[in-house]
């Protein structure tokens, strides 16, 4: 080990020893962050997925560059010789010179630690996913150095050995990609995606460390180690003697079977899921709705073997729920995979279950064509069954999978009754909230509450979902919904403190009704409007060269309180135009804030423009509170309603249009339910969130700081270290040479 490690601190010495390193190393850093911060600061999440993603990119150039010269400036000046007649054999100097190199390259990635170091100064980063995306990182770095060392062997010029490096590194990128396979069949391709770096990589990214992904990037690094002893070796034995052909037989059979290796790891299992709240691995609600069942629970997939590359991906992640399932459910859980188009009778049982083929675009050889495929799931538990028609996405696959097995399973329902109410007479057209009636369905018995009517609240109904607040209501039906709280029933209120959006672009404020009914429980929606200076979307704003992305604090991202098992394990909700909470008058340890503002919030309660372009005033700026959770029976003895009573001062939150983009939302609607209903089994699962955290710095000049920092400051800081380091050098050099006598050597 030691003279590997000789090697590798001379390699790392000469690389540090020069110019070049540091010219290297601040080329690498100044890009990578550029393109980092233009992309995060744009979108608000603290995420180093947009690093990652261009990353293997950067490495393109950054590691050829690197090991360019390590074999070939040796060959070419003839080092090697010299170096290979020390008592040091030919793997020691191919290992040392590649620990040297890939260490430089770990030095680089070191070097970026100061981007997530900034982002937590605005962000509560997620430690485990960050350990995971190095770790990603690093090995990624580990098999483009052996890349890099492989072809450095091959030649001579270092030049050559630079274009053959990012060449093949260019291939490795490449494959998998399926608009890039011109003319290979469906099968051809999955291949490649199992052969290619960014599937791999991508997985890792997530925060996920998954067996197969770090048995990939381990053998890339032996495969090309290998080519590289090979390569080095032929200098010294002839081509036609027993030895080489010998090492080389072996060197092919080694590449043969890490490439198989990798082609038909499939079932190799294995993972470490570093992601908050685990959102890769069954919730624990999961695990026991399969553990308890009582009948044998049946889960067939239907997938076609030839599936374009990006959902050949998927189609493992598929895989890996599925087994989980059956390895949770102790036998009661049974996973059948069939392929319809090579069986007549599954085929038959495809299109009576409902499940349509699907088209894939796939791109030929000069041409685009289209293709029939499968991936859907079927559930079956006695005489019931329910469908998939088609997998699109596996985030939320075990939230649908153990909704459809609880719906089948579990008999009793919740009653739910929704009530919206009816739009302003400026609106520019009805609000939608079908989403969430939707998602009640799948776990509960939803219905449509009419008010006034004399017979609502009906006694079977459990929760009100109350959706905007009308003008007015008769007396008579404000004390039925009274008399329903007070009976022990829930509700769920949502109404704005100012007119909504329409036409027009001024609100005014406006009082709101369900203020009576939230009297008894101290709570109260105010007439005004919440904008955020920091914690807020953007929107798109005209501008004389098209439209522009700007921040928008009327549209606020509130934050979670993590502080009820309605918000344990979300971030953020998207709040459009909302108003604040009153909790003043609650009695103590009944109300639980769930979202609220960061501490640039400000108010407006008077006519307020909507334009993005105002100017907001930074006069009595706090924390605000936007959406509350009121348990009345925690507190203490009171001759009020007993029911439990979710609050939030926006409509919009749950509206169709906004949820597209931030499911969040929806599973924060749906949650609520469940905890009214006093059902929580399913809140575990759907509120399991990969998304990043919210970017929200307290003022724009850490923001500005931590970008400059990192943009400007750590390169300036590698070149006043290089320049430091070559004038040390420099001064080395011009020493004269004195004798040293024997008895100052001694002393």
């Amino acid at each position: 080990m030691k003279p590997i490690w000789t090697v590798a601190r001379r390699e790392l010495r000469a690389l540090f020893d020069q110019p070049t390193g540091y010219i290297l190393l601040v080329v690498f850093i100044a890009i990578n962050n550029f393109l980092f911060f233009r992309q995060a600061y744009l979108y608000r999440a603290a995420s180093l997925r947009p690093m990652l993603e261009f990353l293997p990119w950067l490495f393109l150039f950054f590691v050829p560059a690197v090991t360019m010269r390590a074999f070939a400036e040796d060959v070419r000046t003839g080092t090697i010789e010299v170096v290979l007649a020390q008592p040091l054999t030919e793997l020691q100097l191919l290992l040392g010179k590649f620990l040297g190199q890939v260490v430089f390259v770990w030095i680089a990635l070191g070097l970026t630690l100061a981007v997530p170091v900034g982002l937590s100064l605005g962000a509560d980063l997620h430690a485990g996913v960050v350990f995971a995306q190095y770790v990603g990182a690093i090995l990624l770095a580990s098999a483009f150095t052996a890349v890099g060392i492989w072809t450095s062997n091959l030649t001579r010029n270092q030049m050559t050995a630079l274009i053959v490096g990012v060449a093949v590194m260019f291939v490795l990128i490449l494959i998998g990609l399926s608009p890039d396979l011109v003319g290979l069949s469906p099968t051809l391709t999955a291949i490649a995606a199992r052969l290619g770096v960014m599937s791999h990589f991508r997985d890792i990214a997530r925060g996920v460390i998954d067996l197969r992904d770090a048995i990939y990037f381990v053998t890339l690094t032996a495969i090309f180690l290998s080519l590289a002893y090979l390569a080095l070796m032929a200098r010294k034995l002839s081509h036609r003697s027993d030895t080489y052909k010998r090492l080389q037989a072996a060197t092919l059979l080694v590449v043969a079977g890490l490439v198989i290796l990798n082609l038909f790891g499939r079932n190799i299992h294995g993972r470490l899921d570093l992601t908050p709240g685990r959102a890769y691995t069954l919730s624990r609600a999961t695990r026991d709705l399969v553990r308890n069942l009582d009948d044998i629970v049946t889960i067939k997939l239907f997938a076609s073997d030839e599936l374009p590359a990006p959902v050949e991906m998927q189609r493992r992640d598929i895989d890996d729920v599925l087994r989980d399932y059956r390895g949770a459910g102790n036998g009661m859980v049974r996973v059948i995979v069939q392929d319809p188009a090579s069986d007549s009778t599954v085929a038959e049982e495809v299109r009576s279950l409902g499940i349509p083929p699907v088209q894939f675009n796939v791109v030929g050889e000069s041409q685009l064509t289209v293709r029939d495929g499968y991936l859907g799931i079927a559930i079956f538990y006695a005489d019931q069954q329910k469908t998939i028609p088609f997998v699109q996405r596996t985030d939320d696959l075990e939230y649908r999978l153990s909704t459809h097995i609880r719906a089948m399973t579990v008999p009793d329902r919740a009653t739910v009754a929704i009530y919206t109410a009816p739009p302003a007479p400026d609106a520019q057209g009805p609000r939608a909230f079908n989403a969430l009636r939707r998602g009640v369905q799948e776990t509960h018995t939803a219905r449509t509450l009419t008010l006034p009517a004399d017979d609502q609240p009906a006694a079977d109904v459990d929760v009100v979902v109350l959706i905007g607040a009308p003008d007015s209501l008769p007396d008579d039906q404000m004390d039925r919904l009274r008399a329903f709280l007070e009976r022990g029933g829930s509700a769920f209120i949502l109404a704005d403190g100012m007119s909504l959006p329409g036409q027009s672009e001024f609100v005014v404020p406006r009082p709101v009704l369900w203020n009576e009914l939230l009297e008894p429980y101290g709570v109260a929606i105010r007439s005004d409007m919440v904008y955020d200076l920091i914690s807020n979307e953007t929107a798109q704003i005209p501008s004389r060269f098209g439209m522009m992305l700007a921040p928008y604090p009327l549209w606020v991202r509130g934050m979670s309180t993590r502080s009820g098992v309605i918000n344990s394990d979300l971030q953020t909700v998207f709040m459009p135009w909302p108003s604040s909470l009153d909790t003043t008058g609650a009695a103590a340890g009944t109300v639980t804030p769930l979202f609220v503002t960061s501490e640039a919030a400000g108010l407006d309660n008077m006519m307020s423009m909507l334009a993005p372009r105002r100017q907001f005033s930074r006069q009595g700026l706090e924390t605000r509170i936007l959406a509350v959770m009121v348990n009345p029976l925690v507190g203490e003895e009171s001759d009020g309603p007993t029911g439990r009573v979710v609050v939030v001062g926006n409509t919009d939150v749950l509206q169709d249009r906004f949820l597209q983009g931030n499911p969040t939302n929806l599973a924060f609607g749906l949650n609520v339910v469940d905890w009214l209903t006093q059902d929580e089994s399913l809140i575990g699962i759907r509120a399991k969130n990969r998304a990043p955290p919210s970017l929200a710095f307290s003022s724009e000049a850490k923001q500005d700081f931590v970008k400059h920092a990192n943009v400007i400051g750590v390169p300036v800081l590698l070149i006043l270290l290089g320049v430091l380091r070559m004038l040390k050098r420099r001064r080395k050099t011009q020493q004269r040479y004195q004798r040293v006598t024997v008895s100052e050597a001694v002393a």
